[in-house]
């Protein structure tokens, strides 16, 4: 199974001029979806050790994306105020950008994508592309 996900993802830096002209196209988010999908299922048996991983960044999978400016800020405060406000109330957790922060904002974006309807998408998509 890891040798797969090596395969795929070599293949998947190893591109050539036309291949960046083929991420750049519209079916490129598919297509990435399609392997990523296909990348989850098969580590979804792994779901329960890997809550109690020593090192996330050797044993969880890795996610790379892009925000603008605005929402990269957001994002930053509000690790910053989450993280203050846990070291001031009585809990032991001591919040950790990637173990703690990002896989609550994943996991509850989520859970409110799985709440929203095909019309709200498509309105909070076209809303951010008209900006």
């Amino acid at each position: 199974m890891a040798d797969e996900i090596d395969d795929r993802l070599s293949r998947r830096f190893e591109t050539t001029e036309d291949d960046r002209d083929q991420e750049d196209s519209d079916d490129a988010p598919q297509q990435l979806e399609a392997e990523m999908s296909s990348i989850e299922s098969q580590t979804s048996e792994n779901d329960q050790t890997s809550q109690n991983a020593q090192n996330v960044k050797k044993e969880w999978n890795v996610r790379s994306f892009y925000l603008d400016d605005d929402l990269n800020s957001s994002l930053s405060t509000a690790f910053k105020r989450l993280d203050l406000e846990l070291s001031e109330s009585d809990t032991d957790i001591d919040l950790k950008k990637t173990r703690h922060f990002y896989p609550l904002l994943v996991e509850l974006g989520l859970e409110r994508l799985e709440e929203m309807d095909i019309t709200e998408v498509t309105e909070r998509l076209e809303s951010k592309d008209s900006v």
